[in-house]
């Protein structure tokens, strides 16, 4: 029996919506329209939580608007294709996602949406694929897109969405015009995050965040509180002895590790800078008040930032590729307690 073909069917977009940190590359976007210039690849970069997929969806939504056809490229939201994509029917968009309970992006998956922008237009317009996230593609699928790159068909556009282009093949991003979404300044990310939650939110959650706004929103409404106090809680009973490194490591490990590291190493490189100033007596997250009781003094700074560097590695290997998480974690605390500890005593495992 013939395998049956993965199909990249047309599916509901994220909302076409653009944001203010989004101005400048839509001013570039528009220009090229204007100009008769828009290329056939674009390789939109940017941070999670800078709002890339409703930018992608924004985009693709005005290429096949019938009201930008002879004019400036926009979504009027009225006529039929806008309609199509409202109810993500439209025969002419593709995008492209990993399958429920997969990261990659399978050759078969990739494959069947490129072939889509080879074929004749449905709607006697531009055909759009959009891949995300692009770096989560398998090596064939890599170069299933770099044949479509290659040999692009007439009216078609293809689009790439990333937050690590480092992850994509170097002839895949050559072939491709990049559009970066940077991060808003500081003032105006907060202003936009406070109008949006609809009350004050403390700067620190925006760092916590990497000064991606729309993350920042996701946890403004008590979560980053409720994940900072418990990883404090965390903390304390270890620094304390009132647990061990197995069993904060199967918290973590199965509870929102990411967003831990990220908070662990704001905390642990603040440590370090309040241990090179000699000011503080207390350990601080940065933009809140003390709350754990200060490690030994003096701090060894050299092993602290050893710990922001391992703390930014788990991250990344994380973000790569699958690994025992309760064991990685169980590990880095080890090396956590070591780094704090007064003397170099190996920390040992609870038995």
């Amino acid at each position: 029996m013939a395998k049956k073909e993965e199909q990249a069917e047309p599916r509901t977009l994220p909302s076409p919506r653009l944001l203010p940190w989004h101005s400048e590359a839509i001013a570039q976007l528009k220009h090229a329209w204007t100009a008769n210039r828009l290329p056939h690849a674009i390789l939109v970069q940017g941070a999670e939580g800078l709002g890339t997929g409703s930018f992608a969806a924004w985009l693709s939504a005005a290429v096949l608007c019938e009201k930008s056809v002879d004019g400036v490229l926009d979504v009027c939201g009225a006529c039929v294709s806008c309609a199509l994509i409202k109810a993500g029917t439209h025969p002419d968009l593709h995008w492209i996602a990993p399958e429920e309970d997969k990261t990659q992006l399978s050759v078969d998956l990739v494959r069947a949406g490129c072939e889509k922008l080879a074929k004749t237009s449905f709607r006697q317009g531009y055909k759009v694929a959009i891949i995300e996230p692009a770096h989560q593609m398998t090596p064939g699928a890599a170069n299933s897109v770099l044949k479509t790159l290659e040999e692009p068909s007439k009216g078609s556009l293809l689009v790439l969405l990333t937050s690590r282009p480092s992850g994509l093949l170097p002839t895949v991003r050559s072939r491709c015009q990049k559009l970066t979404i940077a991060r808003p300044s500081t003032a105006e990310a907060m202003a936009w995050l406070q109008k949006e939650a609809g009350k004050t939110v403390a700067p620190a959650l925006l760092e916590f965040a990497g000064g991606a706004p729309l993350k920042a929103l996701e946890y403004a409404d008590g979560r980053f509180d409720e994940l900072s106090q418990h990883i404090q809680k965390s903390l304390r009973d270890l620094f304390a002895g009132d647990t061990d490194v197995t069993q904060v490591a199967a918290e973590w490990g199965n509870d929102a590790l990411i967003d831990r590291l990220i908070w662990l190493d704001l905390w642990l490189s603040a440590l370090a800078r309040t241990g090179i100033a000699g000011t503080d007596d207390r350990v601080t997250f940065p933009g809140g008040p003390a709350h754990l009781p200060s490690p030994s003094r003096p701090l060894n700074i050299s092993a602290l930032y050893s710990m922001v560097d391992r703390t930014r590695a788990l991250k990344a290997q994380l973000a790569r590729t699958a690994l025992q998480r309760e064991l990685a974690v169980e590990s880095w605390l080890i090396a956590l307690l070591e780094a704090l500890a007064p003397s170099k005593a190996p920390v040992a495992r609870a038995s």
